[in-house]
């Protein structure tokens, strides 16, 4: 990953050189006010350039760097990405609620009315807006079912890396180290001394730089449902540890004794393997995930403060990872019960159970990338409360049926969703219709056989795609845009005027590799 962060460094210096025509060794011009070089803009051949991003017209957008004399034009086809402040958004999206349609954009905002051919939702991104029903393909008014207790990550100061404890000796201080002492401002511009955080903050997402784990207290309940997305770079060796302290247990005072051997300290993947989990996590679960099995270990500590490590048996928990590069998982567990029940991709993975009793006591849950090699990409993390059930209603789709699924968890029934009036949601089932308050609604499947896929003609025209945090995706033919607002066109919902404040990312080019979208560098 050095070597990477050099290879950039030297391919943005070329590139700038490259546009010195436009570039002075002065400031802003007289009245100008300076704006600091935020916003980051990487091409499609992997070079970057910060500055700020002015506007898009045609094929064509408008960026200033703080050392140009005039404005710089660049060709939207030599681009890949535009990162708005360093990957975060300047506002964030308060509803939670969102409409998923066919061609897989996500539309964060209040539902406020839907009938046979049209929803209505008030979005803060872009006021009210309409989108004709054979484009939705699924409706989430409360998303999380239970209580929200974390989502994110929404920046760099979240989350806090668990780094081993200082040695007894301090070690000399490195190079590097010496050249700061000497001239600080030098080395910090010197690429050979440039070194990376052990985890990178960059667009809603934490990079791994090493094998440190890196941790949040999300006050997960007793019964708690734990989602994220993984991407990895090389091979998947991650370990995740929930309901996680943290920390050792404090020994007694008849165990505070000279010939008491102390307790080690060991990093995940380190030396000591898996037995480093209880002395980092303290008492915790740790699930183990690799390209085709995942494992869970119970890590606790016997009276005299030694780890006591096991690994819960299952039937089965095999995995079909091994060319994805990225996946969405979901875990789902229960102090009462001792339950451990692990998804991926909406697939059910396995079940495990403690019958010793459930031993993780914290509120923790931390990340930790376990191979020499292995880099992984940590996102959309969101934690809340369970009620228990396996509720395999969210997977379900029918052909010609809506399904609907309440926020309970449990109860569900498929008919024809006639509309939305009122906040009550009008169903008719086959025996009977009925009317569903809005709030008790988590998600609604909308039956296949009415949607409809984007024309080709659309499809085949220049397209950029905006980003919102925390959950917005929109697919958007611009039109013509400044540092602020965006006119664009969108295949459902026609022109609109978009509020960029809530956008991280403006992709110009669209992939699923995992190895395009790794994006660190921010």
């Amino acid at each position: 990953m050095k070597s990477k962060n050099r290879g950039l460094f030297t391919a943005t210096r070329a590139l700038v050189s490259l546009l010195a025509g436009v570039f002075l060794t002065v400031g802003p011009s007289s009245g100008e006010t300076e704006r600091p070089n935020s916003d980051l803009l990487r091409f499609q051949n992997g070079d970057t350039l910060h500055g700020q991003f002015l506007g898009l017209k045609d094929t064509e957008i408008s960026w200033r760097h703080s050392e140009a004399r005039e404005t710089i034009k660049l060709k939207t086809s030599k681009l890949r990405r535009i990162a708005f402040n360093g990957g975060r958004s300047r506002k964030v999206l308060r509803s939670l609620s969102f409409v998923h349609l066919e061609g897989g954009d996500r539309i964060p905002g209040t539902i406020i009315s839907l009938d046979a051919e049209n929803l209505i939702m008030e979005t803060e991104f872009a006021g009210t807006v309409t989108i004709p029903r054979k484009f939705v393909s699924q409706l989430s008014p409360n998303p999380h079912g239970g209580a929200l207790h974390y989502l994110g990550p929404f920046s760099a100061d979240e989350w806090t890396v668990a780094e081993p404890p200082a040695k007894e000796e301090d070690p000399p201080p490195l190079p590097q180290q010496e050249k700061e002492k000497e001239d600080p401002a030098a080395a910090r511009e010197d690429p050979e001394n440039i070194e990376e955080d052990l985890w990178v903050f960059s667009a809603g997402a934490y990079y791994s730089n090493g094998q440190l784990p890196i941790a949040i207290d999300t006050r997960a309940p007793d019964k708690a449902r734990i989602r994220f997305s993984l991407a990895w770079r090389n091979r998947l060796n991650a370990a995740i540890a929930f309901h996680a302290t943290m920390s050792q247990p404090e020994l007694p005072d008849d165990k505070k004794k000279d010939d008491v051997v102390k307790i080690p300290k060991i990093a995940p993947g380190k030396a000591g393997g898996t037995a480093g989990f209880a002395y980092t996590y303290g008492h915790s679960y740790v699930l183990t995930i690799y390209s085709n099995y995942a494992q869970i270990y119970r890590c606790g500590f016997d009276e005299d403060g030694k780890a006591d490590m096991d690994r819960l048996s299952n039937a089965s928990a095999n995995l079909r990872l091994e060319d994805a590069g990225h996946a969405e998982f979901e875990l789902r567990c229960d102090r009462e019960t001792g339950m451990i029940i692990l998804f991926a991709n909406g697939r059910f993975v396995s079940q495990w159970e403690d019958h010793r009793g459930y031993v993780a006591t914290g509120s923790h849950l931390a990340f930790a990338a376990q191979g020499v090699n292995s880099r992984l990409r940590v996102s959309d993390v969101v934690v809340t409360s369970w009620n228990g059930m396996m509720d395999s209603a969210q997977s379900m789709e029918a052909e010609d049926r809506d399904v609907i699924l309440l926020t309970n968890g449990t109860d569900r029934f498929s008919g024809e969703l006639s509309g939305l009036k009122d906040g009550m949601f009008r169903v008719k089932g086959s025996y009977a219709e009925m009317t569903v308050p809005q709030e008790d609604v988590q998600e609604i499947r909308l039956a296949r056989e009415k949607r409809t896929q984007e024309n080709d003609e659309e499809s085949s025209r220049q397209r950029v795609r905006l980003l919102l945090q925390p959950y917005g995706r929109l697919t958007l033919r611009p039109l013509e845009a400044n540092a602020e607002r965006m006119n664009a066109h969108h295949l459902a919902m026609g022109e609109l005027k978009i509020h960029l404040g809530y956008a991280s990312l403006m992709e110009f080019s669209f992939s699923n590799s995992v190895l395009d979208l790794w994006d660190d560098d921010y």
